[in-house]
């Protein structure tokens, strides 16, 4: 199985932000937004990756973009925050 996590900041470019381990099998790559992500996930579905899983910064929205950008031939999964942690991920990430 080929598998990709996708994390989202402003501050990425998916050409230089990546990284892999296992000889490929598992890449990580920063996008800066969603139209990226989309044109990133394309291309992960073109080089036979099989299952893309995303940041929660992505949010169900995201995902469901994905869906539609890959045409559903890939599974597509978000992170979701642990509901009791609320207060960190405020002072982390502002919301």
């Amino acid at each position: 199985m080929k598998f990709a996590y996708l994390i989202m900041g402003s501050h990425y470019d998916p050409e230089r932000d990546r990284a892999s381990i296992g000889g490929g099998s598992a890449q990580i790559i920063g996008v800066p937004d969603l139209d990226a992500a989309c044109e990133v996930a394309r291309r992960l579905v073109d080089e036979g990756i099989d299952d893309i899983e995303v940041c929660g910064a992505f949010k169900r929205a995201g995902a469901d973009r994905l869906v539609e950008a890959t045409g559903g031939r890939v599974a597509i999964s978000y992170a979701v925050n642990h509901p009791d942690l609320k207060e960190h991920f405020a002072r982390l990430f502002g919301e």
